[in-house]
């Protein structure tokens, strides 16, 4: 599962900067409040929280504690998720951790009820039509007089 960042809005990365008196110059390129490693960085940070909470909040998350080379390679679905893993990815990243548990129980729903779906369709196919089944009753029926017919005195084969 490939993690998603937040798509900031360069007006209000601007108007954040401008807010936290730093100079768009001298910010590096692809640089956010969250992904910036410079001191200037947390009054970037408070000031685009002021402007868009929702936005800080989601890069809060996306953003979190730097992940270990591992989690993050599981996460990029190179190699996979261990326990330990998701220990880690359920400390630094809790949000993250539980929108991947809510998307695992809803796959295995899914795969559940296509199971169920598969097997409902193959007993269907199975089950004789009612046509079927009323010739199979016929047969039946006739099988069974045919034996009475070839018994002696017509009472079946076994004596009274």
């Amino acid at each position: 599962m490939k993690t998603q960042s937040p798509q900031f809005s360069t007006v209000e990365l601007l108007k954040a900067a401008s807010i936290a008196q730093i100079d768009p110059a001298s910010i590096p390129a692809n640089a956010n409040p969250w992904s910036w490693n410079d001191s200037r960085a947390l009054s970037w940070k408070s000031a685009f929280r002021s402007l868009n909470p929702a936005m800080a909040q989601e890069a809060e998350v996306s953003f979190g504690p730097p992940l270990s080379l591992a989690l993050q390679a599981a996460l990029d679905e190179l190699i996979p998720m261990t326990t330990d893993l998701e220990r880690e990815l359920s400390i630094k990243r809790p949000h993250q951790h539980q929108q991947m548990q809510k998307t695992a129980v809803d796959e295995a729903i899914a795969r559940m009820q296509e199971g169920m779906e598969v097997e409902r369709t193959r007993r269907a196919e199975m089950t004789p039509s009612t046509e079927a089944l009323q010739r199979q009753l016929m047969a039946s029926k006739e099988a069974a007089a045919a034996h009475l017919r070839d018994a002696p005195n017509g009472c079946g084969s076994a004596p009274f």
